[in-house]
């Protein structure tokens, strides 16, 4: 198996701090990761918190098998944060090419098979147009890398899988970006990454209702009747029986434990809808997915944390949970490519 990169993300937040504990908390000492980025910032950021700093920059992904288990090994990227001016806490534009570079590389080295997969601690995308890159973040750089189409954002933890259909848009929005293209778009991407990612035969998604008890008939609204009934059943007919779709289905009763027993993911109009129910379960722990790109890609579920950052106070677990499911990913799709 190839290693799993994990990319720098923003040098001032608590991304290195997470690194550093990750790695030392790793629960199965045979994980073969590689950092990604430059290393001049893992070995500050353990020096100034007194973190284990276990670590040796190669120069080749190869050489990452010859190094003992308990050894971090970090591939330097052309790229360099600004040191002179790294602060804990203190976002700044001088950092940016190497945040970019450190995830790009990453993404080429998945396309290219030197990585089994990336996990990516969290960036700025603030500071990143301030540098004059202008992406929307992580996702769409991604997307670019891969020459993918739209992605889909999935969220897993405590045993519960979400996929908000619409992400950072202001709520009057919506309606109008709820479409039914958008809606088969994000069944067929979920449906295929349930059986080929998680390994899943016949997988479950609940979809959903737009509004207060799923409309109820029209009295609150009739996107569930001109809309996304008629995408479900339109999809539920193509893809049988091979997926079951269900829904639409009130929002307000999908999330208590019995209700999530009845499906596999959670498929969500909009963003509170769906992040609401899993942080309120798994906060701290969940990880971010992207699907629908040729590569094996997961996230922390949470941000840059400038407020804590250089604190030594971090949580690594969403990071650990991240790296566990990208393994378990990758090996997922390689089995179906054995056995398709």
């Amino acid at each position: 198996m190839a290693p799993v990169a994990i990319t720098m993300g923003d040098p001032a937040g608590v991304g290195p701090e997470i690194i550093l504990k990750a790695f030392h908390a790793r629960p199965h000492r045979q994980h073969r990761w590689i950092y990604l980025g430059d290393p001049q910032v893992l070995a500050w950021t353990a020096q100034r918190l007194k973190l284990p700093f276990n670590a040796t920059e190669i120069q080749q992904p190869e050489q990452a098998a010859h190094l003992p288990p308990d050894t971090l090994p970090m591939l330097a990227t052309k790229a360099e944060a600004n040191m002179a001016r790294l602060a804990f806490g203190q976002p700044d534009p001088g950092h940016a090419e190497a945040t970019v570079e450190s995830i790009r590389s990453a993404c080429l080295g998945c396309r290219d098979g030197t990585f089994d997969a990336m996990a990516t601690p969290p960036i700025n995308k603030s500071v990143l147009h301030a540098a004059g890159i202008h992406v929307p973040g992580h996702t769409e750089l991604l997307a670019q890398c891969c020459e993918a189409g739209p992605p889909v954002m999935m969220l897993a933890g405590q045993g519960l899988r979400v996929i908000p259909l619409t992400i950072h848009v202001a709520l009057h929005e919506v309606p109008e970006r709820l479409t039914p293209q958008r809606l088969t778009t994000t069944l067929e991407i979920t449906a295929q990454a349930l059986k080929i990612d998680f390994g899943l035969n016949k997988p479950r998604i609940a979809v959903a209702g737009l509004n207060p008890h799923a409309g109820e008939e029209g009295a609150f609204g009739r996107q569930e009747i001109d809309l996304i009934a008629p995408v479900c059943e339109t999809m539920r007919n193509k893809l049988a029986p091979d997926v079951e779709i269900i829904g639409p289905l009130p929002a307000d009763t999908m999330f208590h434990p019995k209700a999530r027993q009845a499906y596999d993911v959670a498929l969500c109009m909009y963003h509170d809808q769906a992040l609401i129910p899993i942080k309120m379960l798994a906060f701290g722990d969940a990880v971010n997915i992207t699907l629908g790109l040729p590569i094996v890609r997961t996230s922390v579920d949470h941000g840059t944390a400038y407020n804590i950052a250089g604190q030594g106070i971090a949580e690594h677990r969403s990071l650990l949970s991240a790296l566990a499911l990208a393994e378990t990913m990758a090996d997922n799709r390689t089995r179906h490519s054995q056995n398709p």
